[in-house]
């Protein structure tokens, strides 16, 4: 059976819309498509800096903790000393005790409270040499403190840096916000 010359236009037209309808969604597709990959590429490039920021800050804090770790094995080895120095303190006070405890009966043992009071005059000086080590220690953590406290400056300043590039490197990725369909 031939068909009709109106429904040949008909079936013509409808073919027509059905190409106009399918390659308008094919040309949204493809807009899609882009956008969607310019996203990935912008996303990751963003992804890159950020692992490069966090690359410079394990470098810096690495660079920076070896001071620290210097710092905090001298202050060991002071207190260390220190601890040494209170033991050989604590004996001469105990040294000490013994030899006053022998001083009540002073009438009787005056030859005794004279080798006593000797025995004194030795521990004290070696109680004065070892306060002039203690001392010598203290000025030594002094120091170290003082050396920490610079380090921390210096990683404070250099975190404050790293902040600001960090904030500066994300401000594409805050303008893309505004882009974001969902709240």
């Amino acid at each position: 059976m031939p068909i009709e010359p109106a429904d040949q236009q008909k079936l013509e037209e409808m073919a027509v819309k059905f190409k106009d309808i399918f390659e308008q969604r094919f040309s949204m597709h493809l807009r899609v498509a882009r956008r969607t990959t310019a996203l990935i590429r912008i996303g990751m490039f963003s992804l890159g800096v950020i692992a490069v920021s966090m690359l410079l800050l394990v470098l810096t804090l690495t660079y920076q903790i070896k001071p620290m770790i210097e710092a905090v094995i001298t202050m060991n080895r002071h207190f260390t000393s220190i601890a040494d120095n209170m033991m050989v303190m604590r004996d001469a006070i105990r040294e000490m005790e013994a030899n006053v405890a022998t001083m009540p009966v002073m009438a009787t043992e005056m030859a005794n409270m004279q080798a006593n009071v000797g025995e004194m005059t030795a521990s004290m000086n070696n109680l004065a040499r070892r306060m002039n080590t203690l001392d010598t220690n203290m000025a030594g953590i002094t120091q170290g403190v003082a050396r920490m406290t610079g380090t921390f400056a210096v990683m404070n300043q250099t975190v404050g840096t790293m902040e600001y590039d960090v904030n500066r490197m994300s401000g594409p990725m805050r303008a893309f916000n505004s882009f974001n369909p969902l709240p």
